[in-house]
């Protein structure tokens, strides 16, 4: 790791605790070491000094724009392997768009479940990034890297987030949402815990619509009573996605812990190759939640 990024994390020690430093080291370290990556940014409260122990670590990495879609394919399994995540990354479409692409991982770390928001971006929309998001420069490769604007880069960034969400993505999806509800409520963050809990109905809603009727899944809402009640097990996820968005708007503990097993019997039911694929990382991930 070179002195300047040394220097750089020691100086948010002084504004930030231990534990998303270790983090911080872990996954800054490592990516520090690959040609590809011009440069790193810290954003969100973990910068500005405002995080307490449930906060995500929020990275904005450089990539040289002729690498970028590779790097892009490869940070999955460098997550999986190296960082500890128990879970494919979330495709967050929480993020505003700056031109690239971000996605959430749930790692472990310290025997703990920590949430690492990792925004992936072609080398010369890190100025821009960077006045936006008032991110701090952790990291900037000595050679410099290359910056120069590439076409190639734009599109993929372009059609990765125009395209619909498989089943995997939508169930990942709603993981990570409930793991951030449950923060949210933790924090006493009540108006962000109702537009996450909205957010969580939708995925589960999408999840229905792309395993019955994928044809269909980008209408929504809309006519999901006549098209997906066709069948017997659509009337039966009807009736569960009724009872789940029939839960409390601003959810408590205990009405989260029942929306998620709801959302894991519908995902078992409508796709169990899947479920059976992930289980080991399910888990896990139920394991680390506490909803007691």
């Amino acid at each position: 790791m070179s002195a300047i990024l040394d220097a750089a994390i020691d100086d948010l020690v002084v504004v930030n605790r231990p534990a998303q430093i270790a983090i911080l080291e872990r996954v800054s370290g490592l990516l520090a070491t690959s040609p590809a990556v011009t440069d790193l940014l810290v954003r969100g409260s973990f910068a500005s000094g405002d995080s307490d122990r449930l906060s995500d670590v929020d990275l904005v990495i450089g990539v040289c724009p002729p690498t970028f879609s590779e790097f892009v394919g490869a940070h999955h399994a460098l997550a999986a392997t190296q960082l500890g995540a128990i879970l494919p990354g979330w495709s967050d479409t929480i993020v505003p768009r700056m031109g690239g692409l971000g996605y959430v991982h749930l790692i472990e770390h310290d025997g703990k479940l920590c949430q690492l928001d990792l925004y992936l971006a072609p080398a010369d929309r890190i100025d821009h990034i960077a006045a936006v998001t008032r991110g701090r420069a952790i990291y900037t490769a000595p050679y410099g890297g290359d910056r120069l604007p590439d076409r190639a880069a734009a599109a993929f960034v372009a059609d990765r987030l125009a395209a619909a969400p498989t089943c995997e993505q939508l169930f990942v999806e709603t993981l990570v949402l409930t793991w951030m509800i449950h923060k949210r409520i933790l924090r006493g963050q009540q108006f962000m815990a109702y537009a996450e809990t909205h957010m969580l109905h939708t995925a589960a809603r999408s999840l229905i619509r792309t395993a019955l009727t994928p044809e269909r899944a980008q209408y929504g809402w809309y006519h999901l009573d006549t098209e997906i009640g066709r069948t017997p097990i659509g009337r039966w996820c009807l009736a569960q996605l009724d009872a789940l968005i029939s839960s409390p708007p601003v959810p408590t503990m205990r009405s989260l812990a029942e929306s998620l097993e709801r959302i894991l019997t519908l995902a078992h039911r409508t796709v169990p190759d899947m479920m059976a694929a992930l289980g080991p990382a399910i888990d896990a991930y139920r394991y680390h939640l506490d909803l007691d």
